[in-house]
């Protein structure tokens, strides 16, 4: 697809490929545009004569190698095939960045979630199903050929991709601090040997949470499943846990990591006190990590809706940090603690002062 060419245009090709190709709707077919996310891809519904489904466009940003939508074509095909409820990819044009796709509804586990008389604690543990068959299921067949974006959730994948994400995009670009490479570099190295791993035992989701998971009439469906790769498990359970869309309980928080360990022990090849300093390190990763992607889309992307989860996120880091896990990474809850002394509002606000160092 010609990345300039406009997003009507695009469309009408798009109808005219389906409607020639599949036989399972006619150009006519009534589309409207869906709200995106975080991500420059489009999504719209088509409807006609009592059938539905979604349309993808993704502009393809590699013209040699794989690309992000070879990934979601290898890697859905994948989890289809183990019994994952994903999207079914009904035709696709992975040259040019087309997808009709299953139409799994309008309403993410986020939707309920928030509601008011939602029972969270039956929800989640609904949900915790979905991701034990996952991690249970996934692994069997995956291959690294099938990842766009690195195959495994490396110690150097970790420092770069999630810690300095957070130097860089929070710290220094929302914040508007001068932090150097050095300043956090013995605590983001250790941190990314503890959560990183080496192996091919285990396959990860790496973003797990409330509006990438889809529910329709009680089943669960799975989204954005482009960037599956080897693993820690444990960091898709941090990923729903924390999730700042939702804002669990604590206590619920730690109630639902017992009940995933109770159905996820019976295959994962780790013990319980394994399972739990992986948990612990990820949790405190995939805090960063979010903290970073929430800057980035609000200051460098201008999707400013994405700044208001920023002050739940930062309470959850000043939680991680407390007790053990802040010993083990002084310099890393120095800074926190200092940003949140000098502070004069909520972390949610720009701080353009220097002089915190």
């Amino acid at each position: 697809m010609n990345n300039s060419q406009p997003l009507e245009s695009t469309l009408s090709t798009f109808m005219q490929r389906v409607a020639a190709e599949t036989k399972l709707l006619d150009a006519g077919a009534d589309v409207t545009m869906l709200q995106g996310d975080g991500s420059d891809r489009s999504f719209f519904r088509i409807r006609q004569e009592g059938s539905h489904y979604i349309g993808l466009v993704s502009p393809r940003k590699k013209l040699h190698g794989l690309d992000e939508n070879d990934s979601y074509y290898l890697i859905g095909s994948h989890l289809l095939h183990r019994g994952i409820p994903v999207p079914r990819i009904h035709w696709a044009d992975r040259r040019e960045g087309f997808f009709l796709l299953e139409d799994f509804g309008d309403f993410h586990l986020q939707w309920h979630a928030v509601r008011r008389r939602t029972n969270r604690w039956k929800l989640y543990r609904h949900v915790l199903k979905l991701l034990v068959t996952f991690h249970q299921r996934a692994p069997h067949g995956f291959q690294t050929d099938f990842c766009f974006d690195g195959s495994i959730y490396s110690p150097a994948f970790v420092y770069e991709r999630e810690l300095e994400y957070f130097r860089k995009a929070f710290l220094n670009t929302y914040l508007g601090l001068d932090v150097d490479t050095e300043a956090l570099r013995d605590d983001f190295e250790a941190l990314a040997a503890a959560a990183g791993v080496s192996t091919q035992d285990s396959v990860m989701h790496r973003d797990f949470q409330s509006r990438n998971i889809m529910m329709n009439s009680g089943k669960l469906g799975l989204l954005d499943f482009q960037g599956v790769r080897f693993g820690p498990p444990a960091y898709d359970l941090a990923s729903l846990l924390l999730d700042p869309y939702v804002e669990l309980p604590y206590r619920l928080q730690e109630q639902l990591v017992e009940v995933y360990w109770t159905a996820a022990r019976t295959f994962l090849p780790l013990s319980a006190g394994h399972f739990m300093d992986s948990f612990r390190a990820v949790r405190l990763c995939r805090n960063l990590q979010v903290l970073g992607a929430y800057a980035f889309l609000g200051c460098v992307k201008g999707k400013g809706q994405f700044l208001r989860y920023i002050p739940r996120a930062w309470e959850q880091l000043e939680y991680c940090l407390r007790g053990g896990e802040g010993d083990r990474f002084p310099k890393l809850r120095k800074w926190v603690g200092t940003i949140q002394r000098h502070r004069w509002n909520r972390v949610g606000k720009s701080l353009h002062s220097k002089s915190f160092a």
